[in-house]
């Protein structure tokens, strides 16, 4: 079914397994009980699984709707105002709570991610991120470190190491080769330089780095409690503690340093940058950090952009006053404050982050469940809505080309990330040298952005359709209070409508870009038929949203109820068994009311505003379907005075 329906990456054999299981699936879902005539072990297995899917569901239903009494404001009537009665209560939270909920959840995801058991089943780059946080956990000796490659290049730490290869490297180093080192791993200490091609021209750019992680208070304790952790002679450690933070606040005082603004950017030629004073620097050896840094050395015509030039100045002098064994011990001290075992999970996620986000995203997800109901979406779209006037080829190309990419990224991972991280080696053993390849690796891949090749618009069109559905799929699993794999008619409640939004042509930036020229005879009759709609004191007289915005959410809400009103009628007694037990509690919910109350509660964590109000409600008021479904009455605002139909 899911090949059936464009999608072109499954192979043959893909193509069978799919119908397979979702014939496998379909019967569950479909049946309510075993035939009479089915005997031995196989009936009673499948009858196990039906009672098993139909327990989990109604236990997600009923934890769900239990949920909504802490969002909802029951002051409120729907048919008065929905968007009052729905979205206020969440719309009210603190942003830090809501942030804090996100957290929370995204932490919990990946916790269950880390504790399954199904690396056979990950995608290579998902199996490196395993690897990475459990060498984060496990592998964190001062042998791990003294192995990696940025260390034995820097010179090594003097307070651990006085070895004799470590004190010839140390001998003949310059402070600006030191930084070239960590700053080609990916850590750019005091400043960051940057290159780019502009009209076939290489510009580098130079800039100080003047961030700060802690509290000068905080450095001092951390600086102790990393020097205890790697055995640091006690005697000894009192006098590097001394040192460095003495340099710390040397370099802070040049961070507070205030820029006069035409002294803020200064271009130069690589040639007349190279001769550049420094204050009382010693000339510096740019050709071999460049060479380091970039992988290429710089021609003398190329331009070199420095931003803030005092202050870079200052850096220099600092450093230039600094013996490097003082400057080696910071500078290690300071890279392994971010570190410790209790970052573990920060760590993955600023190294890894596309992959991090791309697991929190469905690491809770039934992938052949939710899959499924994306088929069913493409099929009711090719029913109700491909061969209407609304619709042009171009956008029912879009359509199937986004359906296919979602339900591949669903079903099989995404297939790019795997390419992208393919070159990257890491096992479970070595903490410091995993987490320097992950910094080379990234730093590589900065210089090659500008190499990256233009795609066609389409294809932009549907990448960028996917990305705005896999964020907003991350709002939608975070709604949920509790860690769980959500059942089929949770997906639809709260998943199909935005998903019908984005098939259609959600992802364009100009409203209306989806619809086709032929629909324009159409669009004036819904108009007009919405003006004379327009009665003061029901709603805002003065339209203030988008009539193409209002027109995509009918259509995707039109597509989206139909699959669902479907999937209801696969087992109508268990539905409606379901309805009694929503029915008995506080909220006298329905199926059919939980799929209006959940899809305008997805709204309003995806549209945080009051102002999507009226959009809401004038949606809600040309929506036949809400008004059944909540019996709305002529004398209620949100009651439909006129059938303004699209289809």
């Amino acid at each position: 079914m899911f090949c059936h329906y464009h999608f072109d990456t499954c192979s043959r054999h893909q193509h069978h397994w799919l119908l397979l299981v979702l014939a496998s699936l379909l019967f569950v879902l479909m049946t309510t009980t075993p035939p009479l005539g089915l005997v031995g072990t196989g009936g009673v297995a499948a009858a196990v699984a039906v009672t098993t899917d139909k327990l989990a569901t109604e236990n997600d239903i009923l934890r769900f709707s239990y949920e909504l009494e802490s969002w909802l404001d029951l002051t409120k009537k729907p048919c008065e105002d929905f968007f009052g009665y729905v979205c206020e209560r969440s719309l009210n939270a603190t942003a830090q709570t809501q942030h804090d909920k996100r957290q929370q959840q995204e932490q919990l995801k990946f916790n269950k991610f880390l504790e399954a058991t199904n690396d056979e089943e990950l995608m290579d780059v998902e199996l490196k991120v395993k690897h990475f946080y459990d060498s984060c956990q496990n592998a964190r000796t001062m042998d791990h470190l003294k192995s990696t490659l940025m260390y034995r290049l820097s010179g090594g730490w003097p307070a651990i190491d006085d070895s004799m290869a470590m004190l010839r490297k140390r001998r003949n180093m310059t402070w600006l080769q030191v930084l070239s080192i960590f700053h080609e791993a990916g850590v750019p200490y005091f400043f960051k330089t940057q290159i780019e091609l502009r009209s076939n021209k290489r510009i580098v750019e130079i800039r100080p780095d003047d961030s700060i992680r802690f509290t000068l208070r905080k450095f001092e304790q951390m600086s102790g409690e990393i020097m205890h952790a790697y055995d640091v002679n006690a005697g000894k450690a009192r006098l590097v503690a001394l040192e460095i933070l003495n340099f710390e606040r040397n370099s802070r005082d040049i961070m507070k340093i205030a820029i006069a603004p035409d002294e803020k950017v200064n271009e130069y030629s690589y040639e007349d940058f190279k001769g550049l004073n420094f204050g009382s620097v010693a000339p510096l050896d740019w050709d071999t950090y460049f060479r380091k840094v970039m992988g290429k050395p710089l021609k003398s015509t190329d331009t070199v952009i420095v931003m803030e030039l005092p202050k870079m100045i200052q850096y220099f002098e600092l450093l230039q006053s600094t013996t490097l064994t003082r400057f080696l011990n910071w500078l290690w001290i300071d890279y392994l404050m971010d570190k410790t075992s209790a970052d573990c999970q920060k760590l993955t996620e600023t190294y890894f982050g596309p992959v991090y986000k791309h697991i929190v995203e469905r690491s809770a997800i039934n992938k052949v469940q939710m899959a499924q109901m994306y088929s069913e979406l493409g099929q009711s779209y090719d029913q109700l809505l491909a061969n209407t006037p609304w619709i042009d080829e171009i956008t029912q190309q879009n359509s199937k080309l986004f359906l296919g990419r979602i339900m591949h990224l669903t079903l099989n991972g995404d297939a790019k990330l795997d390419a992208e991280y393919e070159s990257l080696s890491i096992t479970k053993r070595n903490f410091y040298r995993n987490l320097e390849k992950i910094q080379r690796f990234l730093a590589q891949r900065s210089k090659q952005d500008s190499d990256a090749k233009p795609i066609s618009r389409t294809t932009n069109q549907v990448t960028r359709s996917c990305q705005i559905f896999m964020e907003s799929f991350l709002t939608i699993n975070n709604i949920m209070q509790q860690q769980q794999n959500l059942s089929a008619p949770l997906n639809y409640v709260l998943v199909a409508q935005n998903f019908a939004e984005m098939m259609i042509g959600g992802a364009h930036a100009t409203p209306g870009a989806w619809r086709s020229t032929d629909s324009d005879r159409q669009y004036a009759t819904f108009e007009r038929c919405l003006a004379r709609q327009q009665i003061p004191g029901t709603i805002n007289a003065s339209r203030t949203f988008n009539l193409n915005n209002l027109i995509l959410k009918l259509l995707a809400q039109q597509q989206a109820w139909y699959t669902y009103k479907q999937w209801l009628q696969h087992d109508e007694e268990f539905i409606q068994k379901l309805d009694r037990l929503l029915q008995a509690g506080h909220l006298q919910m329905s199926m059919e009311k939980l799929y209006f109350v959940a899809s305008t509660l997805l709204d309003c964590q995806l549209n945080p505003s009051t102002e999507r109000r009226t959009f809401l409600h004038a949606f809600l008021k040309q929506s036949k379907e809400f008004q059944q479904v909540f019996k709305c009455q002529p004398r209620d605002p949100l009651y439909m005075l006129n059938k303004c139909s699209l289809l």
